[in-house]
């Protein structure tokens, strides 16, 4: 294989590697309930049993075990007050995802951080909103966005489609509820790395109730994903509300929304700065967890003896 096909494998490799986690987060979160503000509250904890591979992972290994959202932190900066809620697994602690929203309900930027805390952050361009308005059954809605990472020129244009379908009883380890609302939200992108273009797609059907503030279960499903002779199949994964309450945060990292977040962490002895993965090799290990889907492009650069 030729010099410049090998380099064009590694760096679209990587690319690839960070869309498939992505298109995973996209919607991991968002709660299809009318918009409204002053809505979270620092400290609030959801807690999910999880059977299946991590929702965005390409490669289909099961991890089990729990999946924890809270609302770690907000703060006030030039672009409004941010909350910034987390989201991780306890059997796949190399990445850990966090979400911003705003003031106006509007999801704006994603951090994807790994356990050395290496950061690649991206935003939304235009942001979508994090509480979707109310629909009712049968109606949809669709929303055109596109994730940047200039570190990388990285974009990730996506469709989201989101659905409400007929009002279901669920019931879950933290009980049972009544009318639950049920959506069906399909994310369709296609990463363009000149040497192909890349479909990627997923489905979830989630169910939220009013009590929980959030949502009370999610199926996952991952559909197939072919990159030149390489190719996954897909999978479904499930998480069911297991409990939910109020903890308390004595330490929160601050949004990172503006160029001097880095000089405000500075004066935080208390909050240790996450790195920045402004390169590109940062970015391949801060999605550690998703790492195999670089495996094309690392054994092309090993036959041109590239480290």
């Amino acid at each position: 294989m030729s010099r410049p096909l090998a380099e064009i494998g590694w760096r679209h490799s990587v690319r690839l590697c960070v869309g498939s986690l992505l298109i995973g987060l996209l919607c991991a979160v968002a709660w299809p309930e009318q918009a409204v503000r002053e809505s979270f509250e620092v400290g609030q904890r959801w807690e999910y049993r999880h059977q299946g591979p991590r929702p965005g992972d390409m490669e289909p290994n099961v991890i089990d075990g729990e999946r924890i959202m809270r609302v770690i932190s907000v703060a006030e900066g030039q672009e409004g007050r941010q909350w910034v809620i987390e989201e991780r697994f306890t059997n796949s602690k190399n990445v850990i995802g966090r979400v911003h929203v705003n003031q106006e309900q509007m999801l704006t930027l994603l951090e994807i951080e790994n356990k050395k805390g290496e950061v690649a952050r991206l935003r939304y361009d235009p942001a979508i909103p994090y509480r979707l308005l109310d629909l009712a059954p049968g109606q949809k809605r669709e929303i055109e966005t596109t994730l940047k990472m200039d570190s990388v020129e990285f974009s990730l244009p996506s469709t989201i489609t989101i659905e409400r379908l007929e009002d279901e009883t669920v019931t879950t380890p933290a009980g049972e509820f009544a009318g639950c609302r049920h959506y069906r939200t399909t994310t369709t992108s296609t990463m363009n790395i000149k040497i192909a273009k890349i479909p990627m797609t997923e489905e979830r059907e989630q169910w939220y109730h009013g009590s929980v503030h959030g949502m009370v279960k999610e199926v996952y499903r991952k559909g197939p994903v072919k990159f030149l002779t390489w190719s996954r199949e897909g999978y479904t994964a499930t998480s069911e509300l297991t409990a939910l309450g109020k903890e308390e945060v004595k330490t929160a990292p601050e949004p990172a929304t503006d160029a001097d977040t880095k000089d405000r962490r500075r004066d935080e002895p208390d909050t240790p700065a996450p790195k920045p993965a402004s390169h590109t090799k940062s970015v391949l290990v801060s999605l550690g967890a998703i790492a195999v889907l670089a495996l094309g492009g690392l054994t092309w650069a090993k036959r041109t003896g590239r480290k």
